[in-house]
């Protein structure tokens, strides 16, 4: 079985709908049964054959003539209801042609008008009347008025017989028609409760879905182990905290945490002793943060705890209590109970810097000087920490680098290393500036570079002795960087670049912000192994 189509329906209308369809068989019964009554008052008298002919044509052929005529309009519906008001007209004209015989008239009347009135109630009752009396008039016109109201029993009889089963017969569709729409609206009821149930249903799925939504989001920016936000949230947390209190110029401080000795803990007693100590700090950072705090475990062991509108004095009071706190607490552990304590280092904004990266290096700096400082300590920043700051006015490539002991990783070598560098990179700075010959400059850029490249050979064989998980990308570093020194090189030879755009590569690109930066990625792992 082919579906319809209900698009296509919605374009093209049932030409055969159901008034239509019962107006037809009612018109051709009821239209027979008067033919039937006409003839018995008829018979008897002298009828002309026009008469008869015309009688056939109204009350055999018409009504398949309006079906056909109604079945065809663009509106069947409208159509058939003026078809009503054309047998109410015809019918006028025949009951004034036949001089008004009584039970005839009434039963014509009657039935067109009860028609008339179920399908288009008191309007269409008024309509017909009028179709009627227009009907009345012309069929005076055509026949002169004649009343001979006088019928025959038998003639009687029939249109009481006709007009009772016309009347029950309408009665009958009516009851039909009204059981069709009971069940309709028995279908409507429960189809209604039925959407009512699957509304009820999908709301109850959107809700769960904005739920899972949520946790979703939620899951997304927290750490799995400590419960706290992540580094993804932090990084899209923190600009927009300090855009805010650069606009209302209000303090915003940072806390950078480090877990003192974590890799002995791990080594010791097992990385699920070490997920311990992080879920416990975890918790008292949490515990000790305000609602607009935002505590988040940066990476590893470090953990980072942002104070908007927090004074300097205040932070450090509250730095001071986490350190106490943490180191007071003995976290149990099977049959131990394992101790440890925290390395603190405090930024704010804007007396350490006025961007994200500056207080994020001011306060890691603070806490690298806490763990050089001998751990368990709280530090904060310099107020020349700052790795983004640089004399202003003057030409960035022509500035001396200063050591700091704050720089030290506790790896002598490496130490040693670096401030040899440094050093390096001020003699090729004294030589350019006391305008040293070429071949001078020349031979220190030469040995800078070896020495260089010795430090980063003795480095990366360092790595191997920790557990320095990125000392593959660190040795590509190391290799880029030389080789894009080497290609400057080439270039200040060749004449197609200044001696100051080498000199800035060498000494802030290669050396100082190497050192200060990606260097300090594997510090803590020097530390722990040592």
């Amino acid at each position: 079985m082919i579906a319809a189509n209900p698009a296509a329906m919605a374009q093209a209308p049932d030409k055969h709908p159901w008034i239509l369809r019962v107006h037809h068989w009612m018109r051709s019964i009821s239209f027979a049964l008067l033919f039937v009554a006409i003839t018995l008052h008829l018979w008897d008298g002298n009828t002309a054959p026009a008469i008869w002919i015309l009688l056939l044509l109204q009350f055999f052929a018409y009504p398949h003539v309006l079906y056909w005529r109604a079945s065809r309009a663009v509106d069947p519906v409208a159509a058939e209801l003026d078809n009503l008001m054309i047998d109410s007209a015809l019918i006028g004209v025949w009951i004034a042609v036949l001089a008004f015989p009584l039970w005839i008239a009434f039963s014509a009347m009657t039935a067109t008008l009860i028609n008339n009135a179920v399908n288009s109630g008191g309007r269409g009752t008024l309509k017909a009347l009028l179709a009627l009396a227009a009907g009345l008039l012309t069929g005076i016109a055509l026949s002169g008025f004649h009343l001979l109201l006088d019928t025959a029993w038998p003639v009687t009889l029939f249109c009481l017989v006709g007009l009772t089963t016309y009347l029950l017969a309408m009665g009958n569709i009516g009851f039909i028609r009204n059981r069709q729409l009971r069940l309709i609206r028995q279908e409507l009821r429960l189809g209604e409760k039925t959407l009512k149930k699957t509304n009820a249903e999908l709301q109850n799925r959107l809700s769960e879905i904005d739920q899972l939504q949520e946790k979703l989001r939620e899951q997304a920016s927290r750490d799995a182990l400590t419960g706290l936000y992540n580094r993804r949230y932090l990084d899209n947390t923190l600009e927009r905290e300090l855009a805010r209190c650069k606009r209302e110029g209000l303090p915003l401080a940072l806390i950078m945490i480090d877990i003192d000795h974590f890799k002995r803990i791990n080594d010791t007693y097992g990385h699920q002793a070490g997920d311990e100590m992080l879920r416990r700090l975890g918790e008292t950072l949490n515990s000790m943060a305000r609602t607009e705090d935002i505590a988040c475990r940066y990476g590893g062991e470090e953990f980072l705890l942002l104070m908007p509108k927090m004074s300097l004095a205040t932070a450090q009071e509250r730095a001071e209590k986490l350190r106490a706190a943490f180191a007071a607490m003995k976290v149990p552990f099977g049959d131990f109970r394992l101790q440890t304590t925290l390395s603190i280092g405090i930024a704010i904004y804007p007396g350490h810097g006025k961007s994200v990266d500056a207080l994020v290096q001011c306060a890691d700096l603070a806490m690298y000087r806490a763990k050089h400082g001998g751990r368990n300590r709280v530090e904060v920043a310099a107020m020349n920490d700052d790795p983004q700051s640089s004399p202003e006015g003057g030409d960035r490539a022509f500035v001396r680098l200063v050591w700091k002991n704050q720089f030290n990783s506790g790896n002598p070598l490496i130490d040693s290393q670096h401030q040899a560098l440094f050093a390096d990179a001020n003699e090729l700075l004294g030589a350019i500036l006391s305008g040293q010959p070429d071949d001078r400059v020349n031979s220190i850029i030469d040995a800078l570079l070896e020495n260089v490249k010795q430090h980063f050979h003795d480095e990366e064989t360092i790595f191997g002795a920790t557990a320095f998980n990125g000392s593959e990308e660190h040795a590509a570093l190391h290799r880029d960087l030389l080789a894009k020194a080497e290609t400057l090189v080439g270039r200040f030879h060749a004449g197609t670049i200044g001696l100051g755009e080498l000199f800035e590569f060498l000494a802030h690109d290669l050396i100082a912000q190497h050192i200060l930066n990606a260097d300090r990625q594997y510090f803590p792992f020097l530390e722990s192994s040592c």
